[in-house]
């Protein structure tokens, strides 16, 4: 799965702007998380068809970026990320971006980006989505 990532300016109607923008092209979102800092806003979306995703946002004056990204399906329960973060973090294995997708029945499914994510795919064994 991919990751996009887009830094834009920050204004009333941004998201509505964005998410109509990616309805008119017939993109679903999977999950958005958007933040505000100062004057920029970060925008990170999972979306099916990536590409018309890219190419949606860049017409519209929002230029994205991708990154791959892996799931894993964690128990829904304290110290479950703690556990998931210290055996990447043990392996060197350097974790970019995380964030959380989803709860579902006693689990959790956590969106990973590593400098490495085949390794952590590995690490992650049947955890990994």
């Amino acid at each position: 799965m991919q990751s996009l990532r887009a830094i834009v300016p920050n204004r009333p109607g941004l998201l509505a702007e964005i998410t109509e923008v990616l309805a008119a092209r017939g993109v679903d979102i999977h999950a958005i998380v958007v933040e505000s800092h100062g004057s920029a806003a970060l925008v990170r979306l999972e979306v099916e068809r990536e590409s018309e995703a890219l190419a949606a946002l860049a017409d519209a004056g929002h230029p994205a970026v991708t990154d791959d990204v892996l799931l894993a399906r964690i128990e829904d329960r304290p110290g479950a990320l703690a556990g998931v973060s210290r055996r990447l973090g043990d392996a060197e294995s350097n974790i970019r971006s995380l964030h959380h997708v989803r709860r579902d029945e006693g689990f959790a499914v956590v969106a990973i980006s590593t400098d490495n994510n085949e390794r952590a795919r590995a690490l992650l064994g049947d955890a990994a989505l």
